[in-house]
């Protein structure tokens, strides 16, 4: 038998690596996280996995996914897709992308949703979605007044409250967009491309937001920016009390890791907080918690709320209402 000589002692390690690298990348695709950002600022896909989306078009042969929406109330808000509403909007709705519905069908957004359960109730009333993507709170405190010009104008006023809308600060976002949820919303083709790629980006993304994006989370709800902030949320609720309506806070989880959840510290702030100023607010962690947290995502690049989430949210909403008003 002949010596083995080193080009093929190389080309058996090579082999060797190689071999190894499929098998692993083959394990990460079969049991590896699946590839996203922590948001997308774009409601387009590059897939339907769940056979939700409609096809938006076709762009050189790549399928771009989507749930186009009519933006046609005031500017930006959102009109139901037939252009008609059940009963009068009696019930203004507010928020950002999350109420708006990116990602979701106007018929499965919890805004409509609580209409149509209202009206299922013998309460024809419809709710204006007016909710727009990217507002924080001083765009919803202002966006309330150029809706509320008529004192009695709603019996409800609703407003789904995301985390960040106290406000991040940037500097405590290092080396982030800084954006809605502090990560970055650009897409990496890479991770779609390779599970093993893929699993460490993810494990660096995960540790940034428990590492930066927490912080600038729940530093927004301490000291003197919760107290500025907080006055200006119980301005506003002391407007819809003398405007004739009720108001009701819905206070909106990031949909991430609901078993080692590290935001509860600031659910528990604005709990205590409506508690003292006789705010009603409905925690939307204690609503949804008994999901895992992807099932709830529009897509695997997008963890805006999904259909699922918006119904659940909807029926906690329309429950608040028939109690309040039975007291």
């Amino acid at each position: 038998m002949s010596a083995v000589t080193s080009r093929e002692k190389v080309l058996a390690i090579v082999f060797a690596m190689v071999t190894t690298a499929i098998l692993v990348e083959l394990g990460f695709r079969a049991m590896g996280p699946t590839h996203s950002t922590f948001n997308n600022m774009q409601s387009e896909y590059p897939d339907n996995p769940r056979g939700y989306f409609d096809l938006l078009r076709n762009d050189s042969g790549r399928e771009v996914y989507g749930i186009a929406m009519n933006t046609a109330v005031g500017v930006g808000g959102r009109a139901p897709d037939s252009g008609t509403n059940e009963g009068p909007s009696k019930i203004l709705g507010l928020g950002d992308s999350q109420a708006q519905g990116q990602g979701v069908r106007y018929a499965d957004t919890m805004y409509a949703k609580l209409g149509e359960q209202l009206t299922q109730a013998g309460r024809a009333m419809a709710v204006k979605n007016v909710a727009v993507k990217g507002y924080d709170l001083n765009e919803i405190v202002s966006r309330y007044a150029y809706e509320a010009d008529e004192p009695g104008e709603y019996d409800w006023v609703v407003y789904a409250m995301v985390l960040d809308d106290f406000g991040l600060d940037p500097n405590l976002i290092q080396g982030q967009d800084g954006n809605q949820n502090g990560l970055s919303s650009r897409f990496d083709p890479w991770r779609a491309r390779s599970a093993t790629y893929n699993f460490f980006v993810h494990i660096s993304e995960q540790w940034r937001l428990s590492q930066t994006t927490t912080e600038a989370y729940l530093a927004s709800y301490r000291g003197e920016n919760f107290k500025k902030q907080s006055e200006k949320l119980q301005h506003l609720a002391s407007s819809v009390r003398t405007d004739g309506a009720r108001f009701v806070i819905v206070l909106l989880p990031l949909l991430y890791d609901f078993e080692g959840y590290p935001f509860g510290e600031i659910h528990s702030t604005m709990v205590a907080w409506g508690k003292k100023n006789h705010v009603d607010i409905i925690d939307g962690f204690e609503v949804l918690n008994s999901y895992q947290a992807s099932d709830l995502w529009v897509h695997a690049i997008d963890h805006h709320p999904n259909e699922v989430a918006h119904q659940a949210l909807s029926m906690a909403i329309y429950q608040h209402i028939l109690s309040t008003e039975k007291r």
